[in-house]
Formats: C-alpha cells, sequence, structure tokens
C-alpha cells in the first residue's frame, strides 16, 4: 500500500523535528524520516538543554537577540510539550 504525503521532512535532528512540529499546525499530512532509531540522536543529542540568558554576548548579536527571544518562549514550549 502506497501512502502520498504534503511534506516529508529528511531528518528529525533539531531542526527536522521543530519544521515538522510547525508544520503538524495545518491540514497536511506529514512525514518525518530519521535513519537513527530516536530524534535528535546524533549532533543534537549533544546539546546541553540550557536556555541562555544573551547576557554572555555582545549586546545586540545574533546570538543575543536569538538567546532573549528564546527564553520569552520557553514557557508555552514548556506547557505545550509538557517539560519541566
Amino acid at each position: 500500500m502506497q501512502k502520498l504525503y504534503d511534506v516529508v521532512v529528511i531528518g528529525a535532528g533539531v531542526v527536522g523535528s521543530a519544521v515538522a512540529r510547525e508544520l503538524s499546525s495545518y491540514k497536511l499530512d506529514i512525514a518525518v524520516l530519521e535513519k537513527n532509531l530516536d530524534v535528535c540522536f546524533e549532533t543534537s543529542s549533544r546539546n546541553t538543554g540550557v536556555c541562555h540568558g544573551g547576557f554572555a554576548y555582545d549586546p545586540g548579536s545574533l546570538k543575543a537577540r536569538l538567546c532573549v527571544e528564546g527564553n520569552k518562549m520557553i514557557g508555552q514550549l514548556s506547557e505545550e510539550l509538557g517539560f519541566a
């Protein structure tokens, strides 16, 4: 039996998983293909999981801005994805 998908995401690392999650809010049939046994298994698995405040980076730099933006999102993400 064949199944047709609207979108196929190749790779379930941080980026592929985030893309699939975002696309899941639309009425699409989505498949995620991953070569490993679990998601975020390679480079993504080395992530410390720390949400940095951005104060260690040059003010106004992309890293500083993205850290601040990420911190603003963490509460809502915690509720949606069920992590402490």
